[in-house]
């Protein structure tokens, strides 16, 4: 059985792990047949640009516990963009790790109604972009645009299914997979961004958060592995109103040009940030400020986050991915040994930042967005910068399964 392990795969973010997570993982383990369970997860910035409810490496602990044996994760550059580039990377390192099935939670829950859209959007993609195009200088946000555009030329059914943020990377995931096999799981109760838990005890991770901040009680949607992580990490919770000050200073610091230069900011949302600077004085009041029917929330939001790091267009061009362990118990352990010793992952593994980082130079500039973004994450969380640096944190290992 050793040397015949089959692999499913997950893209996720575990912010944090609930009881619509459990049952995700429970039916992505059944469906596929699969004997081990790889996550990809992203690291301290989330793909719609907030900062992560707790850090990388609470996280993939967390999801070890509840059952998933290797987690890994997405590079900031990939982890904190856009649905296709998040996509593009989480595939590619999944496929990389051997993973024969990826997994996926989607409003729609139809695995070959989802093929199907995603195949006619390949067929069209010249023209679909052409149209979306159309509909952003027309001053519609991408989103709307590209939803006019799929109606345009797909009709009003697919056009409802794009509509569900689950669904939008459900696609995304299928386009981009060249080796694995999709399986949709349909989402169970609350939706995406519902911020109230439904009587199923499946709540979205944006109900959570928001108990949390409330100090509800978390125990009814939550495993119980997660909920004892949560709070014994109670003093470490962040939140993005923490990333105020940092944002402040750095507009103040940079020049409108640059922030023109920042990835996402190239249509002029840089010179908004330096003439709007002065009146922020929380989160909410810069999301308010700049939001717009042309600049979405999420835009916003990965804006603030790419201004941060410094991240530019030839950032993203250049971009290189690898496989960063995060936590694994036993049997990801031996699972992995399996993937070095049969040599067929074609990404560098990293284990250890001290030791392996030095071999794989042409990864470095892209790894140093991942270190720089944990040193801010924990300086706007207030945590040691030294214990929590990716040169002292390690990857969880978890002695026995749960």
């Amino acid at each position: 059985m050793e040397n015949n392990l089959k692999a499913v795969g997950i893209i996720a973010e575990y912010n944090p792990f609930h009881n619509g997570h459990k049952h995700h993982l429970e039916q992505t383990l059944t469906e596929s047949g699969a004997d081990v369970c790889v996550a990809v997860i992203s690291g301290n910035f989330t793909q719609r640009g907030e900062i992560a409810l707790l850090d990388k490496w609470t996280r993939a602990e967390m999801a070890v516990r509840n059952g998933v044996n290797l987690v890994v994760e997405m590079p900031t550059l990939y982890a904190c963009s856009n649905a296709g580039y998040f996509a593009e990377a989480g595939v590619e390192i999944l496929e990389a790790l051997g993973a024969e099935d990826i997994c996926f939670g989607s409003e729609s829950g139809n695995t070959e109604e989802l093929i199907r859209i995603a195949r006619e959007i390949e067929s069209n993609r010249q023209n679909l972009e052409e149209k979306i195009k159309e509909g952003v200088k027309s001053g519609f946000s991408y989103p709307r645009a590209r939803s006019q555009a799929i109606f345009r030329l797909f009709g009003e059914d697919a056009a409802s299914v794009i509509e569900s943020p689950n669904n939008i990377l459900a696609i995304e995931y299928i386009m981009r997979m060249k080796k694995a096999h999709p399986i949709a799981v349909k989402r169970m109760g609350a939706g995406y961004h519902d911020s109230e838990a439904d009587k199923s005890g499946i709540a979205s991770a944006t109900a959570v958060r928001k108990m949390l901040r409330e100090r509800q009680d978390i125990s009814p949607v939550v495993p119980e592995f997660s909920r004892e992580i949560i709070e014994q990490n109670r003093g470490r919770i962040a939140d993005s109103n923490m990333l105020t000050p940092l944002i402040i200073q750095k507009v103040l610091q940079t020049s409108a040009e640059e922030l023109n230069s920042i990835f996402g900011a190239e249509e002029g949302l840089g010179n908004i940030l330096k003439s709007r600077v002065r009146y922020w004085k929380n989160y909410e009041d810069i999301i308010e400020d700049l939001k717009s029917k042309r600049y979405t929330r999420t835009r916003i939001e990965r804006v603030l986050v790419h201004a941060l790091l410094g991240i530019k267009r030839e950032d993203m061009l250049s971009a290189s991915k690898y496989v960063r362990v995060l936590a694994f118990d036993e049997k990801g352990s031996r699972y992995l040994k399996r993937v070095k010793k049969a040599g067929f992952c074609q990404l560098p593994i990293i284990t250890n930042i001290n030791r392996d980082a030095d071999a794989f130079p042409e990864i470095a500039k892209t790894l140093e967005k991942d270190i720089l973004a944990a040193d801010i994450y924990n300086a706007a969380a207030g945590l040691d910068l030294y214990d929590n640096s990716e040169y002292v944190k390690k990857p969880f290992a978890a002695k026995t399964r749960p």
